[in-house]
């Protein structure tokens, strides 16, 4: 998403920013998309660049602020009129961090790359801090020097499009949940596929439709989940579906269930709230309708079943999912609070 105007047109601006970002169709690339979509719309000159994209930084050589997503390359340097204003975002929790490190370091050895000590990094020498959940919020913080600002910013989603629609028809199951995560151990559905068994042992006509489950884990989940009767009530496909197709199966199932770690919720979650899904998740997602208490998976089992059995209540103080104008809001106050 880039500089397509006249100068003109660009001189309306308040000023111009760079979000650097894997274009990989992740997650964190999408909340990047829509953030610089969304600071547009209010008077930012934003542009959406692949931090490997060498033959293109003389487009950012006179950028204000660079917002790092995921990595901000040395080789721009060179390029910029002016020393760089950074904000990081810490995209991935703390745990999912070091993990990551850790298991790089031990698998490829000398010369692997770290993701912890980028963030740590990051932390001594970024302008500005920013994370999109109040726990890692303060877990940075805990690990910056004394009067380092590190902002929460709460993530939005764009309601314009993630919304209740009309069904296309309805997921088979009373009742039918849904789940589409990530398979890194930090979301990934190894728990849920435990104690589904017990669940549908007591509810047989329920089923779990399981998605993007990538096909090189199949090697191990599908011998597990043969084994432990859970694939008999489970549809279960390595299929990634498009933007509409997700918003049809958040608008089609009865609930949509999201287990990331330690309770933090997710993009994935939020548009399935906006989408005016039932939610489920661990203890802590603050815009989950239930929760689960993470841990002993039989204790899960029960939980789940008081759940879609209607024996348990919806959170009464379940927050209202952000628009991705509000994120848009606040990190520009960040910005204007470097640039003043």
């Amino acid at each position: 998403i880039g500089r397509n105007m006249s100068e003109e047109q660009s001189r309306n601006f308040r000023f111009k920013t760079v979000h650097w970002t894997l274009t990989n169709g992740s997650g964190m690339f999408h909340v990047a998309e829509s953030m610089v979509k969304a600071e547009r719309a209010l008077g930012i000159d934003a542009m959406l660049f692949d931090y490997d994209a060498k033959d293109r930084f003389e487009l950012v050589e006179d950028a204000d602020v660079h917002i790092v997503h995921t990595h901000f390359p040395d080789a721009v340097r060179p390029f910029l009129k002016k020393p760089p204003k950074i904000v990081w975002i810490g995209h991935g929790s703390v745990e999912h961090v070091f993990h990551t490190s850790i298991e790089t370091g031990q698998r490829q050895g000398y010369g692997a790359g770290d993701s912890f000590m980028l963030c740590q990094y990051w932390l001594q020498n970024a302008d500005a801090i920013v994370t999109f959940w109040p726990r890692q919020q303060a877990i940075w913080k805990s690990l910056c020097d004394k009067n380092t600002v590190v902002d929460y910013v709460p993530m939005g989603v764009e309601k314009d499009f993630w919304k209740p629609t009309e069904s296309a028809g309805k997921f088979v199951g009373t009742p039918s949940l849904f789940t589409a995560e990530n398979c890194h151990y930090i979301k990934w559905p190894f728990d849920l596929f435990v104690c589904w068994p017990w669940v549908h042992t007591e509810m047989p006509l329920a089923r779990l439709h399981a998605i993007y489950i990538p096909t090189d884990q199949h090697r191990w989940y599908y011998p597990f989940i043969n084994r432990n009767g859970c694939s008999f009530r489970t549809i279960t496909s390595s299929i990634v579906f498009s933007k509409e197709s997700l918003r049809n199966a958040f608008c089609s199932s009865d609930y949509f269930i999201g287990l990331v770690r330690y309770g933090d919720t997710n993009r994935l979650a939020l548009e399935a709230n906006a989408c005016g899904a039932k939610t489920i998740s661990y203890i802590g997602n603050e815009y989950a309708d239930y929760w689960l208490q993470e841990g002993d998976q039989r204790v899960m089992a029960k939980q789940l079943l008081d759940i879609i059995k209607g024996e348990t209540q919806p959170r009464k103080d379940k927050l209202s999912v952000p628009d991705m104008s509000e994120t848009a809001s606040k990190m520009i106050s960040i910005y204007e609070r470097l640039l003043c």
